[in-house]
């Protein structure tokens, strides 16, 4: 699977999904939009989904809303439904603070960087 839209990349990569988030800003306008194509990734996966990683690449989003956290969760859970292991990549510092507030982070494994998510998806 490759499909990019407006708002998202996803792409399988070694089995795994890699949700990357192409809008600068996840506000009320971009958070259904991203949460239905997340959905239908994940629903395109099926049973092979199981026991590989749902990868939600930020490293493009600047800002997130309050709707922006509540996708995030919603993604988690979608993915732990999958029975898929969460993971964070590409977190900029401004939001990776957010996330810790908030303790959105403890939802997700993070990956640090490309090394690091390599391991994770070998």
């Amino acid at each position: 699977m490759d499909q990019k839209t407006g708002f998202t990349h996803c792409q399988t990569v070694r089995g795994h999904l890699v949700l990357k988030v192409l809008a600068p800003t996840v506000g009320q306008r971009e958070t259904p939009i991203i949460a239905a194509e997340a959905a239908e990734a994940l629903e395109s996966l099926g049973e092979s989904s199981k026991d590989r990683c749902f990868v939600l690449d930020l490293s493009e989003v600047r800002t997130l809303s309050s709707m922006g956290l509540g996708l995030c969760v919603d993604l988690k859970n979608r993915a732990d439904r999958c029975r898929m292991r969460p993971v964070l990549f590409g977190v900029r510092e401004s939001l990776r603070e957010l996330l810790r507030l908030m303790r959105v982070d403890r939802l997700y494994t993070s990956a640090a960087d490309a090394a690091a998510l390599d391991r994770l998806l070998a």
